[in-house]
């Protein structure tokens, strides 16, 4: 059997074959294709290529909705089985990692997310709206909120040091009902984490010990 057939049978999508013009052996079972020389290709011709796809979508953008629609199982279950690969699952929390660091709202917006589903799931309930429905405001709201309480110190470069505290802690709100009560922005407020460590769930003081310390729009952090 040649390796093309046997890259068939196994499942692969490339295969070692005969030197292309440039010495390199890595071949696309499906076209014969050299990857190395379709690779530098590509680069070659990338800003052409981008103009033209963005072109291509744009004239044929009725024709996409449609095959989305006539193919929806299909394409769910494509990209059900691409995003359950190891290296897609490795790339896309890189990104999110490396946003989350660049990007404050990004992680405010991510965490009150985590959060709110948490709330929902622990009081026998489901999230069913988005996050920034649920409450009220969302991540930039919140992030305006709690950058007027930042105590000394506080920035959001070094927002891994602290935490975004509930004056009154969540286990104290019981019923769903409460979620609003629970996350509204005069229930949070931003504490050091080893302070917020050692209070633990203890209810300490209440939202008016927390004051709006009103800023000149100019102090930037």
């Amino acid at each position: 059997m040649t390796p093309r057939y046997i890259a068939i049978k196994n499942g692969d999508k490339s295969y070692e074959g005969k030197p292309c013009k440039e010495g390199h052996t890595t071949r696309y079972v499906s076209t014969w294709e050299c990857i190395e020389c379709k690779k530098q290709y590509r680069l070659d011709n990338r800003e052409h290529n981008l103009k033209y796809f963005k072109q291509w979508h744009i004239d044929n953008k009725e024709e996409q909705i449609q095959y989305r629609i006539d193919n929806n199982e299909h394409i769910r279950e494509i990209q059900k089985i691409h995003k359950s690969k190891p290296e897609f699952k490795k790339r896309r929390n890189e990104q999110d990692n490396k946003r989350r660091q660049e990007d404050p709202v990004y992680k405010t917006k991510q965490n009150l997310s985590r959060d709110v589903w948490q709330f929902c799931n622990l009081r026998g309930s489901k999230k069913e709206r988005r996050t920034h429905e649920l409450l009220g405001y969302t991540a930039k709201e919140c992030n305006d909120h709690i950058e007027l309480l930042f105590q000394e110190g506080m920035t959001w470069k070094n927002r891994d040091e602290w935490d975004i505290d509930h004056v009154k802690p969540q286990s104290h709100f019981t019923s769903i009902d409460q979620l609003k009560e629970c996350f509204a922005l005069s229930n949070l407020k931003p504490e050091w984490k080893d302070w917020n460590m050692s209070k633990g769930n203890r209810f300490v003081g209440s939202s008016e010990d927390y004051p709006m310390i009103k800023k000149e729009k100019n102090d930037i952090r």
